[in-house]
């Protein structure tokens, strides 16, 4: 597939390599350090709901950019940012106290719960493939270099967009006769995810200066999610629902999102 993002990500890892090469000098004395960063983690959903629980810890796989940037005259203290695009999954289930959960579709399209006429799914399990673009911001706290080594910890926000969320739906096709037990995969749902979520973070890291002015560096995270995953819209808007005694009663998904990562990553 076409990704003109991943194009535009790998144009600008070149620029920043190229610059932090040809400006290389001592780390402590340097007051920009730029380079790559992958990150591997879990997804773990704080519900909101008694209707759907939580499946197990989804996942999360991203790669970008990182930059830490010292304040004016200033070893220790200074700001962490970067460009990252997240890969991750959420994994929910319908309640064993909840009534059966439906929605109404037509090919890979989940509709709103008022089009009863289309195909019927009784839903038992989602899980959300997402793709978003985060810009984390966070205030930066450095030891002095020990050796080859220094130590620091990190503090921010963290602000993905959602780019793109997919679905797979594991439960019973109820359109036709007979019913069948079915796997709906690649499901859409149009303004089903939040846009923006944004994340409060901590972080604790080393680096390791292993030649020249290029460091390897190792940091653990935890974000806690500040904003709602799923949008709670108008009741002609909802897609799932609960049909108690022929009455439809839309419902919206709700849970925040907290994550635990494990980053590495080379500066310049």
């Amino acid at each position: 597939m076409n990704y003109p993002f991943l194009k535009l990500f790998i144009m600008t890892s070149f620029i920043f390599i190229f610059y932090n090469f040809s400006n290389a000098q001592g780390i402590e004395n340097k007051s920009i350090q730029a380079g790559l960063t992958t990150s591997f983690g879990l997804n773990l959903a704080n519900m909101g709901t008694s209707i759907m629980d939580k499946n197990g810890p989804g996942t999360n796989f991203s790669i970008g950019l990182l930059m830490h940037k010292s304040f004016n005259d200033s070893k220790n203290f200074g700001i962490a940012t970067g460009l990252e695009f997240d890969f991750g999954s959420l994994k929910f289930a319908k309640s064993a106290s909840s009534p059966e959960i439906f929605y109404n579709y037509t090919d890979r399209e989940i509709l709103p719960s008022s089009n009863t006429s289309e195909n019927l799914f009784s839903l038992a399990n989602r899980k959300h493939k997402t793709t978003q673009v985060s810009i984390p911001i966070a205030l930066l706290f450095r030891t002095d270099n020990q050796y080859y080594f220094r130590y620091f910890t990190k503090f921010g926000l963290r602000n993905s967009f959602v780019l793109s969320n997919k679905m797979i739906d594991e439960g019973t096709d109820k359109t036709g006769t007979p019913q069948i037990e079915k796997i709906n995969e690649g499901m859409l749902s149009k303004n089903e995810m939040f846009f923006y979520q944004a994340s409060l973070g901590l972080s604790i890291g080393a680096e390791w200066n292993f030649i020249g002015s290029t460091c390897l560096v190792a940091e653990m995270s935890y974000y806690y999610g500040l904003t709602p995953l799923f949008l709670d819209r108008k009741d002609e808007n909802k897609t799932l629902y609960n049909n108690v005694n022929g009455e439809i009663k839309p419902f919206s998904n709700k849970a925040t999102l907290n994550q635990l990562n494990l980053k590495f990553a080379v500066l310049f």
